[in-house]
């Protein structure tokens, strides 16, 4: 199954619950987090690295909250990339039933390092607790997330806690992508179809007069700074694709936003997800525009146009 981008338990529920009671905290590189810390969050006891397993421990007389708090206990030395608006953070969870201490939930890639980690969307349109206690956080950094019964109950009940006590997250900050490629750019290979961008980063293509180049080649135009693409990686991405005809065959970035149509998988998914060109992206960097030109025997040709946003 592929990640979806938001936690793959019932997480997903969170997008449907707004935030209460909070209060504009501001951070660095003028950023501006929606909550703050708290009796709760400031109080809980976390142990490791952030990216492992952490031992969490809640005090036993955990008072109720009637607002969601967040607390960053790790601070990240290097704070030149975070997560504003419209950026993509990839992260792990662990989610604590404050009344029992107990674990209800543990990202896949904490236990296993090969299993994906999860996507955020930080956005104020599908604002929830989970994407708003990573915004304006930095990679490297750990959050303590106290979610309000009133924020977390329907996530709760589906975890097996008690809808009526706080959940507890620690979430691990790895990556912060914006949500199109950003770099340096280059000339593309003689043949290939020009592409051009405008102010918001969505590409268009202009077709070459003559026939699609025979098999299938790739070439970086924005080259991004973030992580290699490797083979096993889970790739969220923007696609344009257009056949040789000049008629649009996928657009992701008609939807506005990112949402499971953005999810790529890893080489091993191509034949689950129909996406033949993802092998292409494999060594290129998270925050590079890739294109791609296909035209193999019993197939339209086409070109695709993939911004790299983020890998897990």
């Amino acid at each position: 199954m592929l990640r979806r981008l938001v936690p793959a338990t019932a997480a997903a529920a969170l997008l449907l619950t707004g935030l209460t009671a909070c209060s504009a905290q501001t951070a660095s590189n003028d950023c501006t987090a929606s909550l703050q810390s708290g009796v709760l969050s400031d109080s809980v006891t976390v142990l490791g690295d952030p990216g492992t397993l952490p031992q969490v421990s809640v005090p036993k007389d955990a008072a109720a909250i009637t607002a969601t708090q967040r607390t960053v206990v790790t601070e990240a030395e290097d704070r030149d990339r975070v997560a504003e608006e419209g950026s993509i953070v990839s992260a792990t969870m662990t989610v604590i039933d404050s009344a029992t201490g107990k674990q209800a939930y543990a990202s896949p890639s904490l236990q296993d390092p090969a299993q994906d980690r999860e996507f955020l969307l930080v956005t104020k349109e599908a604002a929830n607790p989970l994407s708003e206690a990573v915004r304006c956080t930095a990679p490297g950094e750990r959050v303590v997330l106290a979610i309000a019964p009133e924020d977390g109950a329907q996530l709760a009940a589906q975890l097996g806690s008690d809808p009526a006590d706080p959940l507890v997250v620690v979430i691990d900050v790895a990556a912060v992508s914006p949500t199109r490629a950003e770099g340096p750019t280059r000339g593309l290979p003689s043949g290939y179809p020009a592409v051009v961008t405008n102010e918001e980063g969505r590409p268009g293509v202009v077709l070459p007069p003559r026939d699609a180049p025979a098999g299938t080649s790739s070439a970086t135009r924005i080259v991004g700074d973030g992580e290699k693409v490797e083979a096993g990686d889970n790739v969220i991405a923007q696609v344009l694709s257009v056949g040789w005809d000049g008629a649009e065959k996928r657009n992701t970035w008609a939807a506005g936003s990112l949402s499971n149509e953005n999810i790529l998988g890893n080489e091993d998914q191509v034949a689950q997800s129909g996406n033949t060109f993802r092998a292409e992206l494999t060594g290129k960097t998270v925050g590079s525009q890739v294109v791609i030109v296909e035209n193999e025997k019993g197939a339209e040709p086409q070109v695709v146009v993939v911004d790299i946003v983020a890998v897990g």
